[in-house]
């Protein structure tokens, strides 16, 4: 199953450590790694979306109020394929208002909630196995 990771950029260290542990899970982690310079960035983050099955969307103090992880939030609860897929990541209690800053349905999703001192990965990774397991016996 293939996971896409939401973030922003300031998150990129993060995001590389959920997907290093994704991958020791044995999940397909889309990465960033696939945009080259000169590429159509949108396209290929929309091929990504499209052929991912499952989203950890990262909420920290930085993604606040991002219109393009609103945009990639928005695309996967619409997406019929994610339905029930989508695993929030609240790092380090954020303290930004949901609705404002974050999609407010992702509060209503029993986010993971995560310290980034702690630097361990195995509730994350055990909320998107749980998800993917749930998701495949729905199919």
């Amino acid at each position: 199953m293939q996971v896409f990771i939401s973030h922003v950029a300031a998150d990129e260290k993060l995001a590389r450590e959920i997907a290093a542990a994704l991958k020791s899970a044995g999940f397909d982690v889309w990465s960033l790694d696939s945009i080259f310079p000169g590429d159509n960035w949108a396209k290929i983050l929309g091929e990504a979306l499209e052929s991912s099955e499952l989203m950890v969307v990262l909420c920290t103090q930085n993604a606040a109020g991002s219109p393009y992880l609103t945009r990639e939030v928005q695309f996967a609860l619409t997406s019929g394929k994610y339905r029930g897929r989508v695993v929030a990541v609240f790092v380090d209690s954020p303290k930004f208002q949901t609705g404002a800053d974050v999609p407010w349905v992702l509060r209503d999703m029993n986010p993971v909630q995560y310290s980034s001192s702690t630097r361990d990965f195995r509730e994350i990774v055990n909320r998107v196995a749980a998800v993917a397991r749930e998701g495949a016996n729905a199919a």
